[in-house]
């Protein structure tokens, strides 16, 4: 007789001349599934249901001692990477990579609180990868993924509960936005343009060869600089720029993707970080006379080139051969020279002329939400939150302007 620990029903098919077992079991993952089994004889089939429940429960108490490796990997293969994202997927992979290499071989259930916390402190003083520690905010982001990761796990049943919840975050120095002024912003533009700047740091500048690519990167790059000055576009955006998108009619930008790069260094193009990063941007007039100039140029440097020159996706900024800009050579080759031969301070990055485009356009008075669709913040509430050191520093403002108000008041009075 098969055991009724089992249930379901048992039956024999005239027809087949078979016993059949017909019944429900629950899988490893938690997951329920309808079975049948048939045999020649009552007894063959008694066998034939016990072993395969025995199977179920041994694959079930191995799946119960699961790593905290092999959920991780489980996770970010059948849960994330089909739902985000391939630049958030990568970014989570890399995270929780220091989680498995250090406490992967841990068994799930048995990770406590105390041993995590224990995991992030100790992250701060070396990474295992480097000798050195990963900053708080890196950490953080370890923690709040690995957070959902268990979280996950409670919900198919390998938890009960999530050990993260019991740590606390590392405390931090919040990094410090780095930002220039007007006059900070007009010298680079300069330096920029004048490509000068290509010899900075060179002790002899005549091991320099110039050449008519030499000459086209001047240009793209300035106008790379300058575009992301005037429309705070991010380093993606600008790469991924395809001339369709600029309507220079009604100065008028189309974000609509962006070109990213891979951790094993391959690019590709996505659509933008988030739903409002699709937008449009308006420009300036100079900036777009400049961006139709920098065109026609292309479209000469092209012609000189011949096959050479390949801009198979109409991008606005290559490099010297048509293709896609690379960030760490704008920046080693580039970007770092120009920064240096303007005086600019260290710290300031790439993403700083975004900060730098905000930043100046909320301290001449532009109204907040309209710089937070520029910028393609989800909210004005984002922009706020990042830029409040400089309405703060707006506030000290605020009795002069009130002054102000209150003076005209009183001479309307007295008229």
């Amino acid at each position: 007789m098969i055991n009724p620990v089992y249930g379901g029903s048992t039956f024999k098919d005239a027809s087949k001349g078979l016993w059949t077992w017909a019944g429900n079991y629950r899988d490893s993952k938690g997951m329920n599934h309808t079975k049948r089994i048939s045999a020649k004889t009552k007894k063959g089939l008694n066998k034939k249901v016990a072993d395969f429940f025995t199977k179920q429960n041994d694959e079930r108490n191995q799946e119960q001692d699961i790593t905290l490796k092999k959920w991780l990997e489980q996770w970010l293969e059948e849960i994330v990477q089909p739902s985000v994202k391939h630049k958030t997927y990568a970014t989570y992979k890399q995270r929780l990579t220091y989680a498995s290499n250090i406490i992967g071989g841990r068994r799930l259930k048995t990770i406590t609180s105390f041993e995590l916390q224990s995991f992030f402190n100790a992250l701060k003083k070396s990474d295992s990868i480097s000798s050195k520690g990963l900053a708080a905010s890196n950490i953080n982001q370890i923690r709040s993924y690995l957070k959902i990761a268990l979280d996950a796990a409670i919900e198919h049943g390998y938890l009960i509960r999530n050990p993260v919840k019991g740590t606390k975050p590392l405390k931090g120095c919040k990094k410090e936005i780095i930002v220039i002024d007007e006059e900070q912003v007009n010298t680079l533009l300069h330096i920029a343009k004048s490509g000068t700047y290509i010899t900075y740091g060179v002790q002899n500048p005549k091991c320099i060869y110039y050449n008519q690519g030499t000459e086209y990167l001047n240009h793209c790059c300035y106008n790379f600089v300058n575009l992301a000055l005037a429309s705070g576009m991010r380093f993606g955006e600008l790469c991924g720029l395809k001339w369709e998108s600029i309507d220079f009619e009604n100065c008028m930008i189309n974000v609509k993707e962006q070109l990213l790069t891979s951790n094993d260094r391959l690019q590709y193009f996505d659509t933008p970080k988030s739903r409002t990063s699709r937008r449009h941007i308006s420009i300036d007039d100079n900036t777009i006379s400049e961006l139709k100039e920098f065109k026609e140029y292309q479209q000469e440097y092209a012609k000189i080139l011949g096959d050479k020159f390949y801009n198979e996706n109409d991008l606005v900024f290559t490099n010297g051969f048509g293709k896609p800009m690379d960030r760490s050579n704008f920046v080693s080759y580039r970007f770092r020279k120009m920064l240096g031969a303007a005086g600019i301070p260290k710290g300031f990055t790439v993403h700083s002329l975004r900060h730098t485009h905000a930043t100046l356009l909320l301290k001449n008075k532009v109204d907040l939400k309209a710089v937070s669709e520029r910028l393609g913040h989800s909210s004005p509430d984002i922009t706020l939150k990042i830029y409040y050191h400089l309405l703060g520093s707006m506030e000290k403002e605020a009795p002069t302007a009130w002054q102000k108000i209150i003076s005209v008041a009183k001479d309307e009075e007295r008229q």
